[in-house]
């Protein structure tokens, strides 16, 4: 199976192609915040690099957010326009299950995803084992650090909020940040986990993974 891997979540970008479990290429935007110039000629690209065209693609998976509002809009809409007009199924893949899929564990470890939102404000999802324990929200910085120290067992944080996070999370006795490897944007990552999770196609159902409504709530107090 060939798999088209979108992520325009972030201020970066990303494509990537997978055949079954190889990853054949990854390639990130130059420029922050240019997802709609730059998008589809780097999936031009990407398909020229291996001989391909987008006919030859079996699947598209695209990063679902949380995110940026305007990038995870320019890539859906690029990815369902794509899937349309080629035919081809597409899955959605939020990135809570990106970050955790890459932490080995058994049911019982913790883990706190981390995603960087704006402002010190981050989107935050606690799992146990491969189960979700509560809906996601947007924290403070120092909020989530307060909740990240109160654990009293080992708590592996990861995902693109960790690089601001790491010099606070430091004092916190049962709090273990992933390496810097582990946290960054993944293209690649989007197109391995869709490919193994897809079940049907999402074209005409798949909507962004906001978690605004929350942030809306916290300015309205403040």
């Amino acid at each position: 199976m060939i798999t088209l891997g979108i992520d325009t979540s972030a201020a970066g970008g990303g494509v990537a192609l997978c055949k079954d479990e190889e990853t054949l290429t990854e390639v990130m935007m130059e420029s922050p915040l240019q997802h709609a110039e730059e998008l589809l000629p780097l999936i031009d690209v990407t398909l020229a690099r291996h001989a391909l065209s987008i006919r030859d693609v079996n699947l598209v998976s695209v990063s679902s957010g949380p995110g940026s509002f305007t990038g995870l809009r320019i890539g859906l809409a690029t990815a369902k326009g794509i899937c349309q007009a080629a035919g081809i199924p597409l899955v959605g893949i939020d990135g809570w299950s990106v970050y955790r899929a890459r932490i080995v564990s058994n049911e019982h470890t913790r883990v706190c995803v981390v995603i960087e939102n704006r402002r010190d404000l981050y989107y935050a999802q606690w799992f146990a084992g491969d189960r979700s324990l509560h809906r996601a929200e947007v924290i403070s910085g120092d909020d989530l650090v307060e909740r990240i120290c109160a654990e009293n067992r080992l708590l592996r944080v990861i995902g693109s909020g960790v690089a601001g996070l790491r010099d606070r999370l430091g004092e916190c006795a049962f709090a273990e940040c992933a390496p810097d490897e582990l946290n960054r944007q993944s293209a690649a990552s989007i197109a391995q986990l869709g490919m193994r999770s897809f079940s049907q196609d999402q074209l005409y159902n798949l909507e962004p993974a906001y978690v605004e409504p929350v942030l809306a709530r916290m300015n309205k107090k403040s």
